[in-house]
């Protein structure tokens, strides 16, 4: 009996967990779609050149294919401001949407309000059966256990990846697709931070990297160039998603007649 009992709880733990993180896969989308109200337009003109250092601007946004668009959408809603007075758009969006939440929304959004910041984690493995990552968080060395059905393409172990763990019920989600950056490319990433570090030295290593993650893509994006490949897909001639550039081009446009208008 005490089997069969367990049995049934753990397929209820199961269910509840699956439903959480269709829950979060829903919001995201909600968050994303709300970070591109008008009223952030400037917002949107003043980040792009900040997160892209400036191999995007305003004018070339439309250029950004579907995995730097989603990236940058993650950092731009969850992370910028434009001063330290300022909300985040997602703190903002907690304010005015939260009770329209359901219950299971308002489960998952409260464990978001202290949001993790993007970080650089160690590829160790990949559980391709369970969707699994075993990393390493490049700064601290604590080890991480996150779920991503994305894969890890042609990354090898030993690589970082850019991205952002959220916790969703029992488990650790990647936010948005992550940014690979090959073991051999790594040098350098820690000094890098640590300087910038020194410039801003308030607040604990989570504050720190809402403010400055942004600096370990510009990383990558340095490396890059000196391996000779392209800083960024709109730099490359033989790119082949030209749908996805002609929707990103008609949000670029709706988003500088909205900035012309103010």
């Amino acid at each position: 009996m005490t089997e069969k009992v367990d049995r049934k709880a753990l397929r209820a733990a199961r269910k509840e967990q699956k439903q959480l993180e269709n829950a979060a896969r829903g919001l995201n989308k909600q968050m994303i779609r709300f970070s591109q109200d008008e009223r952030f337009a400037e917002w949107l003109a003043q980040a792009l050149p900040i997160y892209w250092d400036d191999y995007y601007q305003m004018d070339t946004a439309d250029e950004m294919d579907m995995t730097e668009s989603l990236r940058f959408f993650d950092w731009f809603f969850y992370d910028y401001t434009p001063d330290a007075d300022s909300k985040t758009i997602f703190q903002t969006w907690v304010d005015e949407k939260w009770d329209d939440l359901d219950d299971r929304q308002k489960t998952v959004v409260e464990n978001w309000k202290e949001m993790p910041a993007p970080s650089a984690y160690v590829f160790n493995d990949y559980d391709a059966i369970n969707a699994r990552f075993k990393l390493t968080d490049y700064f601290t060395e604590e080890e991480r256990v996150a779920k991503s059905p994305a894969g890890f393409g042609k990354s090898k172990k030993g690589d970082l990846i850019l991205v952002r763990l959220l916790p969703v019920g029992t488990e650790l989600l990647f936010s948005t697709v992550g940014a690979f950056i090959p073991q051999e490319e790594i040098d350098g990433l820690k000094e890098k931070m640590d300087e910038a570090r020194k410039a801003d030295p308030d607040g604990n290593q989570n504050a720190f990297l809402q403010r400055n993650s942004h600096l370990i893509m510009h990383h990558a994006m340095a490396k890059s160039v000196d391996e000779g490949r392209f800083a960024v897909t709109r730099l490359d001639p033989n790119r082949v998603d030209k749908a996805v550039k002609r929707a990103g081009k008609n949000m670029a446009k709706k988003f500088k007649k909205r900035i012309k208008r103010k």
